[in-house]
């Protein structure tokens, strides 16, 4: 199978520089294990806040999940951008998750924001994957498991991307100590 390649340009000036970083002292490492049955937001989101957290980067390691909602890129029939996230997928048989990227921050109004992309093997025993939203994952008869670097100071705040033109998670200064 061979793809074609497309050239595009994003809508706004390129930035630089793009890699965009800064230090946060004392991250916390955790094992996160959330139960069969609960909503894998709903927890991550009482974590932050029961622990003081601002935000934490990690990935999912293993576990199941009975509802799931994914989105994938698509080319975007109108409109500035390429590329757009498409209408959603809903996966709602028992699914084996792989592997997940997970960044917690906060959104412009202070709140918590996450956000994930990962892969699962889904009822149909094929390889998906895509933006999952952790809202919508409920988990299965495998407890899901993350392995979290959480900060109390500092982390990823949502700001949108004069390039792009996406919502992105750039880096916070942490608080003076």
């Amino acid at each position: 199978m061979t793809l074609k390649t497309e050239a595009f340009r994003h809508p706004g000036a390129a930035a630089h520089p793009r890699v965009l970083a800064t230090v946060v002292r004392e991250p916390r490492e955790l094992r996160v294990e959330i139960p069969s049955g609960c909503n894998a937001g709903t927890v991550l989101r009482d974590l932050m806040m029961h622990h003081g957290f601002c935000g934490a980067t990690g990935r999912i390691c293993s576990g199941s999940a009975r509802a799931l909602q994914y989105h994938v890129v698509i080319k975007a029939a109108q409109g500035e951008r390429p590329y757009i996230y498409g209408t959603p997928n809903m996966e709602n048989d028992e699914v084996a998750l792989l592997h997940g990227a997970v960044t917690i921050g906060k959104d412009r109004a202070g709140s918590v924001a996450l956000h994930c992309h990962g892969a699962f093997v889904g009822g149909d025993g094929r390889l998906h994957g895509g933006h999952v939203i952790l809202d919508r994952l409920e988990v299965g008869c495998e407890p899901l498991v993350l392995r979290l670097c959480a900060f109390a100071h500092g982390g990823f705040t949502q700001y949108v991307d004069e390039e792009t033109r996406y919502t992105l998670f750039g880096p916070t200064v942490e608080d003076a100590a």
